[in-house]
């Protein structure tokens, strides 16, 4: 079975503002952040849709990252638009405007030549599209995400789609909301009767837990000086993570441990730098670097 991975979320062009800082209409999306991170562990192949508006340079990067661009739609119109800004510390976001333009309309397409690809990431898009795309594939294991949003207009849905993947990642927020439970372990325990084996959820700054079967692996976040932009980090975690598991091809403890340990990893990279500028920057000796030295920090 390939260990290949078909991605399927948003391409978007984000405006950030921080205190320090404001990045215009650069690259982003949670299914460029995932890609552009998974990418450093598998090959991938992107599903999404882009307006006529998107820069060329923009999808010369991802080709150069050697992401497969084939499953992506060119249409006439304009790509997803997101305009936030973040409090000084970082913590609190402020959305300005949330255009998703052509992406509303965004009816997937899945080419026979990624049909049976070994892995496949489902991205946050509306429940009924995630379930089209998964009955379009013969995927070896499916992971998914998803937003508040279709939590809150589309739990039905959703419940169905999580009944039919092997895996979920989303954070503590989501999760209560989705379970209406207070306890994170309950909330893993709920998601794995509808169907989702393996739990994973983030809590952004102060790390991530895994649920699998009765397994449970919680880890603080690896420790950074600065942050530059938070924009992508649970993105490009769920592309580490992911990644991981496709190259790995298997899913004993020590897999899962080190595919959580990778994803805290690659969000702390994200975070660095405005879009996926630190990220296309990695060497394989840069990754392999962070992961020795935060196994080192997690040592007793």
């Amino acid at each position: 079975m390939s260990s290949s991975i078909l991605c399927a979320g948003s391409i978007a062009l984000d405006t950030t503002r921080t205190p320090f800082k404001t990045a215009e209409r650069v690259l982003g999306g949670a299914g460029t952040y995932f890609s552009v991170s998974a990418s450093h562990f598998a090959s991938v192949s992107l599903l999404g849709i882009v307006g006529s508006d998107f820069p060329s340079a923009h999808w010369k990067l991802l080709q150069e990252r050697g992401i497969d661009l084939e499953g992506v739609q060119r249409s006439s119109g304009k790509t997803m638009f997101f305009d936030s800004e973040f409090s000084y510390d970082f913590y609190a976001r402020k959305v300005h405007a949330t255009e998703l333009n052509v992406y509303e309309h965004f009816a997937p397409s899945v080419p026979p030549s990624l049909q049976k690809t070994g892995y496949l990431y489902l991205g946050t898009l509306e429940p009924s599209k995630q379930l089209h795309i998964l009955e379009s594939c013969q995927p070896r294991f499916v992971l998914m995400d998803t937003i508040e949003l279709y939590i809150q207009k589309h739990k039905k849905e959703l419940e169905k789609v999580v009944s039919k993947v092997d895996g979920i990642v989303l954070n503590d927020i989501e999760a209560r909301m989705l379970c209406k439970k207070p306890s994170l372990f309950q909330c893993a325990r709920h998601i794995q009767a509808l169907g989702a084996e393996l739990v994973v959820i983030k809590k952004g700054e102060h790390g991530s837990i895994l649920f699998f079967e009765d397994f449970v692996f919680p880890l603080p976040a690896f420790p950074l000086e600065t942050v530059v932009d938070p924009t992508g980090a649970g993105d490009a975690f769920a592309g580490g993570f992911f990644g991981h598991l496709a190259r790995s091809k298997n899913m004993g403890e020590k897999t899962l441990k080190q595919a959580l340990a990778y994803g805290n990893v690659m969000g702390a990279f994200c975070i660095e730098d405005f879009s996926v500028g630190k990220l296309v920057s990695l060497s394989p000796e840069d990754i392999q670097s962070r992961f020795e030295r935060y196994q080192k920090i997690l040592q007793i």
